[in-house]
């Protein structure tokens, strides 16, 4: 499963590419939003987002909503995010966001959200 990350953090990237590789997902780095965008009007064949929350340029719920107006990402969106506030993952779920996953994570909770969501 080919997997967009959209993290303004490489190192973040980096680890969990390295979780998705080794659960046999190929994975795509954006820097934030606005990149997000560009990367999946270029190649529309994202299976699932994993989407940060804060990040400069485009934050995550900017993405979520122009999503909600534009249709631009038909794959399922899971928010990665270090945000606990029950407001602020239930202004993410009511945008568009199908979960999201607590950073930092293991590669069995990565696991396991990706069966949730994709399956």
């Amino acid at each position: 499963m080919k997997v967009l990350v959209v993290d303004d953090s490489k190192p973040i990237f980096m680890m969990v590419s390295q979780m998705l590789e080794e659960l046999g997902h190929q994975a795509v780095w954006a820097e934030n939003g606005q990149d997000a965008i560009e990367k999946i009007n270029e190649n529309a064949d994202f299976e699932l987002v994993l989407l940060d929350w804060n990040m400069p340029v485009m934050d995550g719920l900017e993405f979520l909503v122009k999503n909600g107006t534009e249709s631009f990402c038909p794959a399922p969106i899971v928010m990665m995010t270090t945000e606990n506030k029950p407001e602020k993952i239930q202004e993410a779920l009511k945008n568009g966001a199908v979960d999201y996953i607590m950073k930092p994570f293991t590669a069995d909770i990565l696991e396991n959200k990706i069966e949730m969501v994709c399956d």
